[in-house]
């Protein structure tokens, strides 16, 4: 049978340590994420209900719910962090590093990749400003999705960069600017995204579920949340910007059809 390569294994034992030696860097970088995660789905709600008028019930919400509002985005992140990580364990010297393409592949995206970002921001503020409502929401996710791979390309490049081994292969700047823009959309793609996904659940057409109240028995309402046994309902139809949000009992809904 034929033996295995010995500079195969050496190299595989040597990612594996790298892996090691990184991994608190890589757990503080997990909880960093998670506060990521936090204030990007407290941006999401509070832009969410401020389009309501509603934004007293901030007092309300729990924490969880930050969170399952970027659970997606936070799934992408530990995805990207993953490919990142095992990538630079699987590198040995700077040789190998200069001819990898998935290497390369992150020094573009944190090249052009901010420049890219500013343009898709302007042209979500531009489509939230004259109501193109849908377009906003599908360009803010698409937002969301190229700002996490910048999120992880960055921080593959600040990783090599602080390693001395090969610390004169990476330019900051690039990784700074990066950075700053990042910052820029973790504030405006969750804000907009609550606001227009907000402006299509105030429509008649709304998706959200459809509740009627034992003291107003002809009155349609929406469901917009719910905590325990209180909920927090509107009208379907109302004039004006901002609907009536009122909280009811639980007891008090006399229908709640499934959701449509």
């Amino acid at each position: 049978m034929p033996r295995d390569d010995p500079n195969k294994i050496e190299s595989a034992r040597a990612g594996a340590r790298r892996l090691i030696e990184q991994t608190p860097k890589i757990l503080a970088g997990l909880a960093a994420l998670s506060g990521v995660a936090y204030l990007a789905g407290s941006i999401y709600t509070r832009a969410y209900f401020s389009e309501f008028g509603a934004s007293w019930i901030l007092e309300e919400v729990p924490a969880a719910t930050y969170f399952s509002q970027s659970w997606v985005p936070l799934l992408l992140m530990l995805y990207f962090g993953y490919l990142a990580t095992t990538n630079l364990a699987r590198i040995g010297s700077q040789d190998e590093l200069t001819e990898n393409f998935q290497f390369k592949l992150s020094v573009a995206v944190v090249q052009y990749g901010p420049w890219f970002l500013l343009t898709l921001f302007v042209i979500t503020l531009l489509l939230s400003t004259f109501s193109h409502v849908r377009s906003a929401i599908v360009l803010a996710i698409f937002g969301i999705v190229a700002l996490l791979l910048l999120l992880s390309s960055a921080f593959e490049l600040l990783v090599v960069r602080f390693n001395t081994t090969m610390d004169r292969l990476i330019d900051l700047s690039m990784a700074y600017i990066a950075f700053a823009v990042i910052a820029v959309g973790l504030y405006v793609l969750p804000a907009q995204l609550g606001l227009n996904w907000a402006r299509l659940d105030k429509r008649p057409t709304s998706a959200l579920p459809t509740v009627y109240l034992r003291s107003e028995a002809e009155q349609e309402y929406r469901l917009l949340f719910s905590v325990g046994e209180r909920l927090y309902v509107f009208p379907a139809r109302f004039e004006g910007t901002y609907p009536s949000v009122q909280t009811t009992a639980l007891a008090n809904v006399s229908f709640v059809p499934p959701e449509r």
